[in-house]
């Protein structure tokens, strides 16, 4: 995620949506709540394999460089992983990515006390 961070900064795409699909190995995702309780207490995947990616997710400001929020679906042979990829994965062979900018309007991402997440907002 951070190549996709640095082509959002360089391209100064601050709002929008992307999809991708290819190949990733080495990282961690979060799948799910261990219970329905907030702020949520995360359930950690991690793998150092290379999976299968499908994904989307959405373009922010965050205060810094643009925010991504990526939630995916991986397998690999029968194993199938699906939540919002947070640490870094690593490219294996080729990730494509197709980036939907949204003109007029301003996507922000900011702290929410109650969940304990950074929450989308868009004006």
């Amino acid at each position: 995620m951070p190549a996709l961070q640095g082509l959002c900064d360089k391209e100064g795409i601050s709002s929008g949506w992307f999809f991708l699909f290819g190949a990733i190995q080495g990282g961690r995702l979060v799948a799910g709540p261990r219970e329905a309780s907030l702020p949520p207490d995360p359930v950690w995947r991690e793998f150092a394999d290379p999976f299968e990616i499908v994904g989307m997710g959405s373009i922010a400001s965050g205060g810094g460089p643009p925010s991504i929020h990526l939630h995916s679906s991986l397998g690999r042979g029968t194993e199938v992983m699906t939540g919002c990829i947070r640490k870094e994965g690593e490219v294996f062979i080729v990730v494509e990515a197709m980036i939907l900018e949204i003109l007029g309007v301003r996507a922000t991402r900011s702290p929410d006390e109650r969940s304990g997440l950074e929450l989308l907002t868009v004006d």
